[in-house]
């Protein structure tokens, strides 16, 4: 085969049901130099014999087979065999548009880029629908009209998108060099090792490109992704550590003080965000760790005042009460409140729309009409 463009590293675990969609997907990419990595993790299905059977008629498929660890090992092994001049990442229950890795190689090479970031589908199995999210259009950032095959940034330009955005590795395509450079790799035994990895490959990229395009196909709602964990379990407190290897990374790399509202935020977020999917058995402790966190950052009221409403309100919620119970509680009224605020402008929008059509001429032909009608029935 001719030198590998693209290493595509591929975590497996019990996917036997997407497997194929995603495999087919890669093999039939409009860029043939590719190598598929598929990293085998300990999958108790079909999803292993799914694999043989494509590597038989695919040799470009290489099949790693491990004991069960995590999405991190997995992706981490994936990468130290990888060949090719840049990497991509994608979840096995998951798949990308056939020209994806065409596109995203033409626009690395043409812009010597260090990751290009594009666009993602979220895709709802339960409704067969396709949402498109504008959080992750990077084109809000830059001009109208910019050639994106000829521009390059850096993290600076798009600072929300560094810590409080989607931080999955599969909306972003590698340097394999970059990454040996720097020496980034996914932590083994941690419950969410993308959140490192992301922020680290952003905030050290020389060049960052953008291709805005509409790549990578995300199935959002269902029950066998290797990500899911259970809410009632220890490892829900490994997102305090992973909040910790950022920390570390921004003050030993001087990044601290241009992103340190930044920070606060995705500090703030991400306790939150398992706050209140945390099980019955660690509420209790979860909430005091969570509130000795939010008093440890030191936040005056002037750099609350500073902070987003959302974020604000997320630190007093926690700050000022005493128990689990009385935060869940609070929250409870709060989306009960938004339902309300959501029913009343439904409501508001079916009351115009029937003075509408009240008004409309049709309505007043069709008056007449009907009493003509019944006349003619007289």
């Amino acid at each position: 085969m001719d030198d590998i463009k693209v290493s595509v590293i591929v975590p497996v675990y019990n996917s036997e049901r997407y497997l194929e969609k995603c495999l087919d997907s890669l093999i039939n990419q409009t860029l043939k130099e590719i190598e598929i990595i598929c990293v085998d993790d300990g999958s108790t299905d079909s999803s292993p014999e799914i694999l043989e059977r494509y590597s038989k008629k695919d040799n470009r498929i290489k099949i790693i087979t491990q004991k069960n660890k995590d999405v991190g090992a997995a992706r981490e092994a994936g990468l130290k065999i990888a060949n090719g001049e840049y990497v991509a990442f994608s979840d096995n229950d998951d798949w990308l548009a056939l020209d994806a890795f065409e596109k995203l190689y033409n626009n690395a090479k043409s812009n010597d880029s260090d990751v290009v970031i594009f666009k993602v589908v979220f895709y709802y199995s339960d409704n067969d629908s396709y949402i498109y999210p504008k959080s992750l259009n990077l084109e809000n950032y830059f001009n109208e009209g910019t050639d994106y095959n000829n521009f390059t940034f850096k993290a600076e330009n798009i600072k929300k998108q560094v810590m409080n955005t989607l931080f999955a590795p599969w909306f972003k395509f590698y340097k394999l060099e970059f990454l040996k450079k720097h020496n980034f790799y996914f932590k083994e035994n941690i419950t969410y090792p993308d959140v490192p990895f992301h922020v680290q490959t952003l905030l050290k990229a020389e060049k960052l490109s953008f291709c805005p395009e509409y790549l990578y196909f995300y199935r959002r709602n269902h029950q066998e992704s290797m990500l899911l964990i259970s809410k009632d379990t220890p490892r829900i407190f490994d997102i305090f550590e992973v909040i910790d290897e950022v920390e570390d990374f921004l003050i030993i790399n001087n990044f601290c003080e241009s992103y340190k509202f930044e920070f606060y935020q995705f500090k703030l977020g991400q306790i939150n965000f398992w706050f209140l999917r945390c099980g019955e058995s660690y509420q209790k402790k979860y909430f005091i760790r969570s509130k000795e966190e939010f008093l440890s950052m030191g936040l005056s009221e002037v750099k609350l005042r500073k902070l987003p409403k959302k974020y604000k309100d997320i630190y007093l919620n926690i700050v000022k009460f005493d128990s689990y119970n009385e935060v869940e509680l609070l929250n409870e009224i709060k989306e009960l409140e938004n339902k309300i605020k959501k029913c009343t402008k439904e409501n508001n929008k079916l009351k115009q729309k029937i003075n509408s059509l009240k008004s409309s001429k049709v309505l007043k032909i069709t008056k007449p009409f009907r009493k003509f009608k019944k006349l003619l029935k007289d």
